[in-house]
């Protein structure tokens, strides 16, 4: 039995360490004190995440929850039991690439004293797998039809990830009135983007879509151009993010994995079909 503290070894760190082993082995995790603790549960089988708990949420919802804490306490014993599949393989190989820096020795070994950027990365990484969900609806199909869901699902996402960046930077020239403009000169189909409250609006976008009288081919492209004038933003400032980073490898890490993330989102965003003008009144 290993136990240990997640502000020493994170639970991102704990999940790749446990991968790269292929250990069976389950992980309890504890936040909060005796009386109120939340308490939470995750099942590896040779190495696959299989199984997880989280007060009464299980499978994805579970992990989603935990990948949240940044504090707290872990055990980790060997475990023979089966357990179901609760976790989806989709989840459970994105967080399997999440790390891309050199492996330790394993759970076991302690990782350095804890920096800004370790911290950084964790909430980065946490964000970023939560974002995950929004991505996994788009590839597969679990937005209402046509163009218009889809594209408020994608600024969605890249409204989180603005907000992750203007809290930590206090720069005006990081805020979307001023990004916009400057992306606009590479991307003519930024300029139909606007900012509302330092979030990217979509109102006049979506607008176009619905009054766009024209061949099926023509709005299919139009959505797309419009999603990838929301995506080269989102790239803009997951790019900034990075440049938080104090060493190397923090930084390399996080632009590898936002890089997959972004081209994974750029395919689900593909393979949408914006066939006729939606209905409805957007706000």
């Amino acid at each position: 039995m290993v136990e240990g503290d997640l502000l020493d070894l994170t639970l991102p760190s704990l999940l790749q360490a446990l991968t790269r082993e292929k250990s069976t082995a389950v992980l309890r995790l504890q936040r909060g004190t005796e009386g109120g603790a939340d308490q939470g549960t995750v099942y590896f089988r040779e190495g696959a995440l299989v199984h997880a708990l989280a007060g009464e949420a299980v499978g994805d919802d579970a992990m989603y929850q935990l990948l949240g804490w940044s504090e707290g306490r872990f055990r980790l014993t060997r475990d023979a039991d089966p357990q179901p599949r609760t976790v989806t393989a989709k989840l459970a190989n994105f967080i399997s690439t999440v790390d891309a820096g050199p492996s330790t020795a394993g759970p076991v070994a302690s990782m350095d004293e804890s920096s800004t950027d370790e911290r950084l990365l964790h909430d980065l990484l946490t964000r970023l797998t939560r974002l995950e969900q929004d991505k996994v609806r788009l590839e597969d199909q679990q937005v209402e039809p046509g163009a218009v869901p889809a594209l408020l699902l994608v600024a969605t996402v890249v409204n989180s990830m603005i907000a992750v960046v203007t809290q930590r930077c206090t720069d005006s020239e990081m805020l979307p009135s001023r990004v916009l403009p400057r992306l606009a000169e590479q991307q003519p189909y930024t300029q139909l983007l606007g900012e509302d409250a330092e979030r990217i609006s979509v109102a006049t976008a979506v607008g176009v879509l619905k009054t766009w009288n024209s061949t099926r081919e023509d709005r299919q492209q139009l959505f797309q151009d419009l999603c990838r004038a929301l995506i080269d933003v989102l790239a803009f400032y997951g790019n900034t993010a990075g440049t938080f980073f104090r060493e190397t490898r923090e930084r390399e890490e996080w632009r590898a994995t936002f890089g997959v993330f972004v081209e994974g989102l750029w395919a689900a965003v593909r393979q949408i079909q914006a066939a006729e003008p939606d209905a409805g009144k957007v706000s």
